[in-house]
């Protein structure tokens, strides 16, 4: 197990491929998808869509599924930290107040995130099958202390946290990996993690606005499923090879 120092909130993609420049695991995705035949049993029979143009179809659904990889690691605990009644509590106190910052010491805890996007193509406009990436990851954390502003978490301070994520394209594992990450000092959340989501303000507390506008996820810690956010225009996106013209194809993430 590798252990780095964290300042910046790191990526799932960072922690399974060690890089976290976007599309920087579409190699891998596409060789597990041509070595399984996995895009390829979904395009049997369609004419022109073998060779160079099956490749190209490939690596379009490889790329789909490496942009859902592209969000922070801290951004799968949000459900089970929407559910600590120390945080929670400091949420309401600082959406009352939203001049008020609390810091909040958290006891060692373990949150699992089990997430099922997909990708759907569609041949001519009329669906042919879907590829389904599963990610799961476990994150043990201690010594950690959040930090928490107008009901958001926005900074974790010191500890360490230890992370291993396991990646499956149609059930055949690509890649799994764990590392241990230090916070030496306070690491932002971009954007911080609502953890009154699921809640409406009190009709006095103005402040509620903009912690309900949160997105609100699916996602609960432990045996419930978290769903990813649609990747942007990949519904638009469409397969084509430089040498062959194509039927109309694309491809879209649920």
């Amino acid at each position: 197990m590798t252990t780095a120092t964290l300042t910046d909130p790191a990526t799932a993609r960072a922690l399974l491929f060690g890089a976290d420049t976007p599309g920087s695991a579409v190699d891998a995705l596409t060789e597990s998808l041509h070595e399984h035949g996995t895009v390829g049993t979904l395009l049997h029979g369609v004419p022109r869509l073998t060779g160079a143009a099956g490749q190209a179809v490939e690596r379009e659904v490889a790329t789909a599924l490496d942009r859902q990889l592209g969000r922070d690691l801290f951004g799968f605990a949000a459900a089970g930290w929407s559910r600590y009644t120390a945080l929670t509590a400091a949420a309401r106190r600082t959406r009352a107040d939203p001049a008020s910052e609390e810091v909040v010491a958290l006891a060692d805890h373990r949150i699992t995130s089990a997430n099922s996007p997909r990708v759907d193509l569609l041949v001519d406009g009329t669906p042919v099958g879907s590829v389904r990436m599963e990610l799961t990851l476990v994150i043990e954390l201690a010594g950690i202390v959040a930090v928490v502003r107008r009901a958001r978490l926005v900074a974790l301070r010191a500890g360490r946290c230890t992370v291993t994520g396991a990646l499956t394209v149609d059930r055949e594992k690509i890649v799994q990996r764990s590392r241990r990450y230090d916070l030496p000092g306070a690491v932002a959340l971009r954007n911080g993690i609502p953890l009154l989501a699921d809640e409406a303000a009190p009709p006095a507390a103005g402040a509620g606005t903009e912690a309900r506008a949160g997105a609100a996820t699916d996602a609960r810690a432990g045996e419930e499923t978290e769903r990813l956010p649609q990747a942007d225009g990949a519904a638009a996106a469409r397969a084509r090879a430089e040498t062959e013209r194509l039927p109309r194809t694309g491809h879209r993430v649920a």
